[in-house]
């Protein structure tokens, strides 16, 4: 049988955490990084496992044209909204998916495409959960899930995951970050903090020295051209008193904005979903060819 194939979200940590929950289920799997805007690697008679990632609609029902099935694990707020059509009771655990999904060829129904939205877990934790019900989560896997959705509520979760954001996105190394930090959450704490300090001290001044006002979603607000690596501290720093901010950073096909805002702030998915984009709330994004420089700017080489 032909291995499945897992797409996560690209550059992300939640993303790769998510992958690894399905690397340490499956072993033997295929995996690809999405992008949001490129396009999704050949499917053909495979099973394809999505997590904290999503394709547009008109993506899916291509993709289940060719796909033996595809199971979609996430939990961004215009996706869902996007793929309503796809959401039923999911059974957690591989082996009763492939179950339902060979039923469903059997019987002939359209259940090859199945979808679940959790807008309180991260993508790393919904498929955490999903493949592997009978585990209680890593350590490692709460932490990157209490980043991703901005709480912060876990002790010493800022440290923690400068510390784990210091790691390169491999599997054994992951596997190791997660073994360390299960037998001492203090080793996380003590290994981040002076970088979470630096990286602080590094976005202040870089967003002090770049930022400007651009027009965007007819809300005038502070951008930033910033490496991507940076956009979640730095969107949220300029994003206070605001309705949002953004940054944004040049790809070699297209310019890439990352949109945040706090709890009073408007949700920038709506924002981004102006432009073609998506996302959450509180954190979107979008993309617009090289130049973009908001509604009021042509395209120019700014």
């Amino acid at each position: 049988m032909t291995k499945p194939l897992c797409i996560y979200h690209a550059n992300c940590a939640d993303g790769f955490t998510a992958a690894w929950a399905v690397w340490l289920a499956l072993g033997d799997a295929d995996f690809h990084p999405g992008v949001y805007g490129q396009l999704p690697p050949d499917v053909t008679g495979r099973d394809v496992i999505m997590v904290d990632f999503s394709y547009p609609a008109d993506t899916i029902r291509m993709l289940a044209s060719s796909a033996r099935s595809v199971l979609i694990l996430d939990h961004h707020q215009t996706a869902q909204a996007d793929l309503v059509g796809y959401q039923s009771p999911v059974r957690s655990g591989w082996d009763a998916h492939l179950q339902d999904i060979q039923q469903s060829l059997v019987t002939g129904d359209s259940g090859t495409v199945r979808a679940l939205f959790d807008m309180d877990r991260s993508g790393a934790q919904i498929a955490w959960d999903f493949f592997h019900p009978q585990k209680s989560r890593f350590t490692l896997v709460n932490y990157v899930g209490d980043r991703d959705l901005w709480r912060f509520n876990l002790p010493g979760s800022r440290e923690v995951n400068a510390y784990i954001f210091a790691h390169k996105y491999d599997f054994e190394t992951w596997n190791e970050l997660a073994t360390t930090l299960a037998f001492d959450i203090q080793i996380g704490i003590r290994g981040g903090g002076a970088i979470e300090k630096k990286h602080h001290k590094d976005v202040a001044e870089l967003v002090a020295a770049f930022r400007r006002r651009m027009t965007i979603g007819g809300h005038e607000v502070w951008v930033a051209n910033l490496p991507y690596t940076l956009t979640s501290d730095a969107g949220n720093l300029m994003a206070q008193g605001e309705p949002f901010a953004a940054c944004y950073w040049d790809t070699p096909t297209h310019r890439v904005f990352s949109l945040r805002s706090t709890a009073d702030g408007l949700d920038v998915s709506a924002i981004a979903k102006r432009y073609g984009g998506g996302g959450h709330r509180h954190a979107a994004g979008f993309q617009m060819p090289h130049g973009w420089a908001g509604d009021d700017t042509e395209a120019d080489n700014a």
